[in-house]
């Protein structure tokens, strides 16, 4: 039966190069869509971390509350990372802030409020939504993260106006609200220099222009402060769950803590995972679509063209059936024919099946669509899930080849012997 298959596959090149064409075809084909499915699976987590997904706590009416009503939330398993936020104000010490053009003019403000700073004080300036979002860039050094002690970020507008560098020192005075400024110099190191322009709402201070905003770890800021970081002031409180599956579940938690919400505000900020997660969605069903549009239409071209060669090879299965050969072996030798044919042209899907995943995703991604959904996806479907949608695909494929044979074998099948050899005779 081998030595059968091999010689008509190799005697048949006509029919073989049309049988390899439809095969490498079918198999990229369904190699991509798969990549893209299987990619897009792994990506929804990716894509929540990176969307800055999380619950926040706030006082209604803004205002500062202390950090350690909140301890409970440490155990929430649900809730990863934990990130305080404290915004405030405060003066630099031997240092002029950015000059603008204020829209409120006031004239009632004491000496040490006109040379004032932006302050927001965070243990990750990464998750910051106003780095997420795109609005500042950091442009040298790096961000503030859980272990950095007296760090500080700067605007690089401010950071010109003074020569500042990466490392240099800066010292500040923080205000406290009710309390002006602490009289305590603290000292902070320049770790980053941002880029930017947010929106700004005036005041008749200097703080309020975004070349005057600079960020400091939420733990100096304190100190600074002459608070216990432990039981620091927040405005906001940052709680990030593990994954989308556990952001509800962590709210119900979090709403059971036994806190009285009439002075607390709760809400969950997933809307740019939700976003992302809608395009994703899309993407998917589109994929899913084509993908069962493929395998049947593998089946119906394939089963047609076989049945079209089948008629040509009735004295062919005849003389196989004088010989005492069993429909089977005679269908087996049609599978393994095909199977032969499929083994090269599985060499060039793996190839061209790559392309295919960056062309289906050009077409399925508009300019509505999350600006990192292409690359993210592109990158989550290289290295072993590859190989595992390429050996998907390929079984998919032994399926459709073995389905349109027996397909295209009915005549044979349904037929006795002695009909197909009274037809030859």
């Amino acid at each position: 039966m081998i030595k059968n298959a091999i010689a008509y596959v190799t005697r048949k090149k006509n029919r073989t190069l049309i049988v390899f064409v439809i095969l490498a075809l079918v198999l990229s084909c369904l190699y991509s869509c798969l990549s893209v499915m299987k990619s897009s699976d792994r990506l929804e987590e990716s894509l929540y971390r990176s969307s800055n997904s999380s619950l926040s706590i706030s006082k209604k009416g803004d205002g500062y509350f202390d950090l350690d009503q909140f301890k409970s939330i440490k155990s929430i398993g649900e809730i990863k990372d934990i990130v305080p936020i404290y915004e405030g104000l405060a003066s630099p010490v031997n240092i002029r802030v950015v000059e603008g053009k204020q829209q409120v003019e006031r004239s009632d403000l004491p000496d040490e409020f006109k040379n004032l700073l932006a302050l927001e004080a965070t243990s990750d300036t990464s998750r910051n939504t106003l780095f997420t979002s795109g609005v500042f860039s950091l442009r040298k050094g790096k961000h503030i993260g859980k272990s950095d002690r007296n760090k500080i970020l700067v605007h690089e507008d401010f950071a010109k106006r003074n020569s500042l560098k990466l490392n240099d020192v800066i010292g500040l005075d923080l205000i406290e609200a009710d309390k002006g400024t602490s009289d305590i110099k603290h000292n902070f190191r320049v770790a980053g220099i941002f880029s930017g322009k947010k929106q700004e709402k005036y005041t008749g201070l200097s703080s309020d222009f975004s070349e005057n905003m600079v960020f400091v770890d939420y733990e100096s800021s304190q100190r600074a402060l002459n608070r216990d970081p432990s039981k620091g002031l927040v405005n906001k409180l940052g709680l990030f769950p593990d994954g989308p599956q556990s952001t509800d579940l962590a709210l119900k938690k979090v709403k059971n803590l036994g806190v009285d919400w009439s002075k607390y505000s709760l809400e969950k900020d997933t809307n740019a995972f939700e976003e992302s997660l809608e395009s994703l969605s899309g993407i998917k069903q589109i994929i899913r679509i084509m993908t069962y549009s493929i395998m049947l239409g593998g089946i119906v071209v394939l089963s047609l063209i076989l049945i079209l060669w089948m008629r040509e090879r009735v004295y062919e299965i005849g003389i196989l059936l004088s010989i005492g050969m069993t429909k089977a072996r005679i269908v087996g030798q049609f599978i393994l024919e095909l199977l032969l044919i499929s083994i090269p042209a599985m060499l060039v899907s793996l190839l061209f099946g790559n392309i295919l995943v960056g062309q289906i995703l050009g077409g399925l991604l508009d300019s509505d669509s999350p600006a990192n959904l292409s690359d993210n996806l592109l990158s989550a479907s290289g290295g072993l899930g590859a190989m595992t949608s390429f050996l998907q695909a390929s079984g998919i494929l032994v399926g459709i080849i073995v389905a349109s044979v027996l397909i295209a074998s009915l005549m044979i099948l349904i037929r006795k012997p002695k009909d197909i050899l009274t037809k030859i005779g």
